[in-house]
């Protein structure tokens, strides 16, 4: 397995200050507007030890490049990651929805948070494989994987050339970029579930999750080659889709005040690490992409929510962490980016792999702050609503 990635960062919730002497209450709401959402920082500091992950699964494979082959819980820590931002992303962004939102406002948001710090990446890393000579991008094939994978539609091609053009961690923005374009769509759908409905449809979901194994080795992949496996069950955005679809059922469930067994957050990691430690010596590879990290990592992300929502202490919520998590969008796109240059300019230098790692990390810190203080935030800020909706609401505030 290669290219493991994260989705990009979701913000936490509308921000509001707290009133009433209570940490983390929500902000009064204007007149004839509902309350902003409570904002869930934990969660953006679980961001970071996704991102953190992922980064981990990367620089072991730079390492001890074996382990691309024997597949152990080195590899699939940075799969499992992969996984919680999608589960993130759905949760996240169920929470935060406002009810007059609407969808082309909500897809400008989104394509303000992904292509910007996206299109510069693509263009650094096209730069240097040009530079460098690559063939690559010569021919017409390899022309339009890199322009795919500037749109973000390269992962539904099942091919070598089209799924690591372009930058090789970009694949699961292609599925994010799906997601988004449904979100409009699923929510009142959801929204309209009953308590009942909810705990069937996350049933529903996992029970998906579970069967995309068993529908590959039947149908997509009978002749069991490793490619069409992974690209089914680990990259195609149809196949993620379900882990984004728990996501946002259980920011419902926790809205609904349904009562479902708690978990904490410590048992719940410990879950997920028992998960990405044990399975791969049970379960066959086919279940380890997403099936068996899936329902611990749910319940991971719903435990960590709820030490906001009930206003627990969380070192999730520290404000370094939670800087660092407004980093990780920032982080996961560079940090390929990063270890490969460095790479290729220290190793016929008596650099070992080891220490070409070790000096990538700060500077992967550096740049992920640079994209993310110079591209990420000012776009953000600039281009998230337009003119005519920011002179409404400040009409309608005043």
């Amino acid at each position: 397995m290669h290219h493991l990635s994260g989705p990009s960062s979701e913000p936490t919730a509308v921000p509001g200050r707290p009133v009433g002497g209570q940490r983390g209450a929500p902000p009064p709401a204007a007149h004839g507007t509902s309350p902003a959402p409570k904002r869930l920082s934990s969660l953006t500091g679980l961001r970071f030890a996704a991102a953190v992950a992922v980064l981990y699964t990367h620089s072991m494979l730079m390492i001890d490049p074996d382990l691309a082959e024997n597949l152990g819980p080195e590899v699939w820590v940075g799969g499992s990651a992969v996984s919680l931002f999608f589960i993130l992303s759905g949760y996240v962004l169920t929470h935060s929805a406002h009810p007059d939102d609407t969808a082309r406002a909500f897809w400008r948001r989104r394509a303000v948070k992904i292509f910007p710090n996206h299109i510069v990446i693509w263009c650094v890393i096209i730069a240097a494989l040009i530079g460098t000579g690559a063939s690559t991008f010569t021919g017409g094939a390899g022309i339009a994987a890199g322009l795919s994978s500037l749109f973000l539609v390269h992962t539904w091609v099942p091919s070598h050339l089209f799924v690591s053009a372009g930058n090789p961690v970009s694949w699961s923005l292609a599925a994010e970029v799906f997601f988004y374009l449904l979100f409009p769509v699923m929510l009142p759908w959801i929204k309209r579930l009953s308590p009942r409905g909810l705990l069937i449809g996350a049933a529903t979901a996992l029970a998906v999750v579970w069967s995309w194994p068993v529908f590959c080795a039947l149908v997509v992949n009978p002749d069991g080659a490793s490619f069409p496996e992974y690209w089914f069950l680990y990259m195609l955005p149809v196949t993620r889709l379900p882990e984004f679809v728990l996501g946002m059922i259980a920011a419902r469930i926790a809205a609904s005040g349904l009562r479902i067994p708690r978990i904490g957050v410590i048992p719940a990691a410990l879950g997920v690490i028992g998960a990405v430690v044990i399975n791969p010596e049970i379960l066959p590879q086919r279940f380890l992409y997403a099936a068996s990290t899936v329902a611990p990592l749910v319940m991971l992300v719903y435990a960590t929510a709820e030490l906001d929502l009930r206003d627990r202490r969380s070192v999730l919520r520290a404000r370094p962490v939670v800087f660092l998590g407004e980093l990780s969008y920032a982080m996961y796109l560079v940090h390929f980016l990063v270890l490969g240059l460095l790479y290729l300019g220290l190793r016929g230098h008596g650099w070992s792999n080891l220490d070409v790692v070790l000096l990538a990390l700060p500077f992967v810190l550096l740049v992920s702050w640079l994209l993310h203080a110079g591209v990420e935030r000012p776009c953000v800020r600039r281009f998230s609503t337009s003119r005519a909706r920011a002179r409404s609401r400040a009409a309608a505030a005043s």
